[in-house]
């Protein structure tokens, strides 16, 4: 059983709409309104504050429009709308904060959303009468060393991939668990999600679904040479290192991105590691467990959903 802890009625609530969406612009000025008229406080990144007025987007005068690096410290629940992509990129900029985050589905598939798009009211009424509820969700921290020198850090909630770039050839990458050596891939690339991040690149490319709450890591090559290179789910807390290895000869490029939101090009003998982040995300989670909800979104029988 994943642990549940209650979230307290906020008194200042954070929208996060999707970036290029009508829908979610229309379902930002419900929730702002529906939030303003109860004395609760509004708060949106500074951009989509400036186009209040525009595609359906009529925040009141009392919301205040933050920079995403600066989101005040009293900030008591992220609210995404959208969908996981959204969800994600929204908890990118509170998890290190504590803040939890709830995620309404203006989409079509939706893992992630506790709530559809037609509950907008109801998980601000839940919210406000404090009925609603987070679990931890492991998160990965990144390091990226450069000639020996730490070079740059990120933390991935959903996955972090190698791939090569433009250039399409095969990159040898070795591939370490805590101390022991596991492989070393020959594949156009390789993903390391967390459980959460299981159902996104990591199925796509063969890898397993995760349950959440579990604190392990998914290894999944990216089109391998060989076909005995396969899945592996290993411990978060061993911590994975990979290394690019090749080819040293002929034009190659590579890269590394977290979330789909963080990329930086990376250079031969660069290594990555990964492991356990300190804080976990704190997530309202779907009302249905997660294998109510892959039966119903993707159609395994046995669903008791609609």
């Amino acid at each position: 059983m994943i642990p549940r802890q209650p979230i307290a009625p906020p008194k200042r609530v954070m929208l996060y709409p999707r970036e290029d969406g009508p829908a979610a612009y229309g379902a930002a000025t419900q929730a702002a309104m529906w939030l303003h008229e109860r004395g609760v406080g509004v708060v949106v990144d500074q951009r989509v504050h400036a186009r209040s007025g525009t595609n359906g987007l009529e925040l009141p005068a009392a919301t205040v429009g933050v920079p995403l690096d600066q989101i005040p410290s009293d900030v008591d629940l992220m609210v995404a709308l959208g969908g996981d992509g959204t969800l994600l990129r929204a908890s990118r900029w509170v998890a290190d904060m504590g803040v939890p985050v709830v995620g309404v589905n203006l989409g079509d598939l939706g893992f992630l959303s506790a709530y559809g798009r037609e509950q907008l009211v109801d998980v601000l009424r839940d919210a406000i009468e404090g009925r609603l509820n987070w679990e931890p969700r492991l998160r990965m921290g990144v390091e990226v060393r450069r000639d020996g020198e730490l070079f740059a850090t990120e933390t991935a909630v959903n996955d972090v991939y190698i791939k090569h770039g433009q250039i399409p050839r095969l990159l040898r990458l070795a591939t370490r668990v805590g101390d022991h050596e596991l492989a070393s891939y020959k594949a156009d690339g390789l993903i390391v999600s967390t459980p959460l991040g299981s159902t996104a690149y990591n199925l796509a490319a063969g890898g397993p679904i995760v349950a959440p709450g579990t604190e392990v890591f998914t290894i999944t090559p990216i089109c391998p040479h060989s076909l005995t290179l396969r899945p592996v789910v290993v411990s978060a807390h061993d911590g994975v290192t990979v290394t690019w290895e090749g080819p040293t000869q002929g034009v190659s490029d590579g890269y590394l991105t977290a979330d789909g939101a963080w990329k930086i090009t990376l250079q031969l003998g660069d290594e990555i590691k990964m492991r356990a982040a300190a804080k976990p995300l704190r997530l309202v989670p779907a009302k249905a467990s997660v294998f109510e909800v892959l039966g119903a979104k993707m159609g395994w029988s046995g669903s008791g959903l609609a």
